[in-house]
Formats: C-alpha cells, sequence, structure tokens
C-alpha cells in the first residue's frame, strides 16, 4: 500500500490522526535539522529550533493550503525560527558587550588543517566554511546542496526571486571553493 503523501498527512492529522503527524515528522525532521544545522552551526541549537518549528506545524496545520509543497513550507518555519535564534544570540551577545568582529575573527583564524587531516577533520572543515559564509548564502547552499531542492524551492523557502537564489549558490560556492582550496590541495599531495 502506498504511503500517503504529505498533503493527505496534514488532511488526517486535522481529522484527529496524532499519527500522521507522527509520519510527518519522521519524513522530514534529518531534512529539517541538517537545514537548521547548516543555518545555525553546530552550537546553536537546532534541535531546540525544530521543536518549535514543529509545534508551529501542528499549531497552524489548518492555515496550511494543500498544493504539494509541505516541504518548502515547513523549511520556511524553520527558517524563519533559525532566524529569530540567531536574532536573540545576536542581541545577547551584544548586550554581554561582545562584537561580532570578534567571532569572524576567531572563524577566519583557524589553523590549516594538517596533512592527514582524518574524514572526521575534513567535515568539520567544510562545515566551519559553510557557516562562515553570509547568511542568505548560507541558507540558499544549505538547502541547495545538503536538501536538494530545486531552485524554485529554494526561491520558495526563502520568499526571494530564483534568479536571486542562483546568484546566492553561485556566490557561495565561489566562497566555499576559496576557502577549501587549501583543503583541495592537501589532497593531491
Amino acid at each position: 500500500m502506498p504511503q500517503p503523501c504529505d498533503d493527505e498527512l496534514i488532511r488526517m492529522y486535522l481529522d484527529g490522526d496524532a499519527g500522521a503527524f507522527e509520519t510527518l515528522f519522521d519524513r522530514h525532521y534529518r531534512s529539517a535539522y541538517g537545514f537548521a544545522r547548516a543555518v545555525l552551526g553546530d552550537s546553536s541549537g537546532p534541535e531546540e529550533v525544530l521543536q518549535e518549528a514543529f509545534l508551529a506545524v501542528a499549531r497552524t496545520a489548518g492555515t496550511y493550503t494543500p498544493r504539494g509543497r509541505f516541504r518548502s513550507w515547513l523549511m520556511r518555519i524553520v527558517r524563519n525560527r533559525c532566524l529569530n535564534r540567531l536574532a536573540t544570540d545576536r542581541a545577547r551577545r551584544e548586550a554581554m558587550g561582545r562584537h561580532r568582529k570578534e567571532m569572524g575573527a576567531i572563524a577566519s583564524h583557524e589553523p590549516p588543517p594538517a596533512q592527514s587531516a582524518s574524514a572526521d577533520e575534513q567535515a568539520a572543515i567544510v562545515r566551519a566554511a559553510v557557516a562562515a559564509l553570509p547568511e542568505r548564502q548560507r541558507e540558499a547552499i544549505a538547502l541547495y546542496a545538503f536538501e536538494r531542492m530545486s531552485y524554485r524551492e529554494v526561491a520558495e523557502v526563502l520568499e526571494m526571486p530564483i534568479n536571486t537564489v542562483k546568484t546566492l549558490i553561485h556566490r557561495a560556492r565561489a566562497d566555499l571553493a576559496r576557502q577549501l582550496r587549501p583543503l583541495k590541495q592537501e589532497k593531491r599531495t
């Protein structure tokens, strides 16, 4: 028996089937978590953001218009929660007397990878490079490359024109290529 689509699951949930919501959660959690982690970074609480996002989905499921775009709707909610989290974190840092430049300086002074960097170390370097991208580039590349969303879907989630999304992804790729060039050269030797 084929699995119900996301729109059918939302209808089932609205009709009182809690298991339908669990199925939606199981189906989209990993993808939403990966996106939240890319936007927030490793330590900024993607788990908490996802709890908030899925609670918002449960509360506002009745406002969702079934058009086969549940994943885009969910990712937009996750993005908004991430942006709220980043704004709150930023305000806290500023209130404590820290300056955003310090954070950028710390990230940009990471030591170059060792000659025999393990796969985990290389993955950490790539995550750090993605985290160092400007916010809009980081969001666009995370949705496109990591979540395998189309340009149209990314544009829908980020609420911007497709050409803007294409430009952001192009710039993100170029920035990542520049940042990761030492890692690529190291692999050759």
